[in-house]
């Protein structure tokens, strides 16, 4: 029947939102501990996807515009997207399961590394400022990290989804 397909559909969508923030939250923490420790600061990884926008401008000091912008490209664009992504994939395998969630999750964090960070922002950086500002700024090593904390963190989908919705029939 349809109309269980497309609650179910809308569910998971939701679920998957959420959960993408959750996602996106982890990421933006473990890095915030990583340029802490690398005497950048907690704030500074927000400011170099902010950069996307104010070039080398954004990493001058604190540059509040820059910070709204990353935190907004983070979260509200990029974490967003592939928890829509996540999302249409666990309506096809229906995760139960944490497990399932965590491969999707992982295999989620690896393409949105090699997208974003392979292809997307070093098209867009090199076009815009003639320069990699995010490749200058972040180590290779730490991206990778953050990508596979965003994806091992999809692991709590099944749990989110299972809150949400606890009394539907779908």
């Amino acid at each position: 029947m349809a109309i269980p397909n497309q609650r179910s559909m809308r569910h998971d969508l939701i679920a998957g939102v959420l959960t993408s923030q959750i996602a996106g939250l982890m990421m933006a923490g473990a890095m915030m501990v990583v340029f802490t420790i690398l005497g950048k600061g907690p704030l500074y990884p927000v400011q170099v996807i902010g950069s996307l926008v104010f070039g080398d401008a954004a990493l001058v000091g604190f540059h509040l515009p820059a910070f709204l912008t990353g935190l907004v490209l983070h979260q509200a664009v990029a974490s967003l997207l592939w928890g829509l992504v996540f999302a249409l994939i666990a309506n096809k395998l229906q995760p139960r399961h944490a497990l399932v969630a965590l491969a999707i999750g992982l295999a989620v964090g690896v393409v949105s590394e090699l997208l974003d960070v392979g292809l997307i922002v070093p098209a867009v950086m090199n076009a815009r400022f003639g320069h990699n500002i995010w490749a200058e700024n972040v180590p290779r090593f730490w991206g990778w990290v953050a990508h596979l904390v965003f994806g091992v963190s999809f692991v709590v989908f099944p749990w989110v989804r299972n809150r949400l919705f606890r009394n539907s029939p779908v």
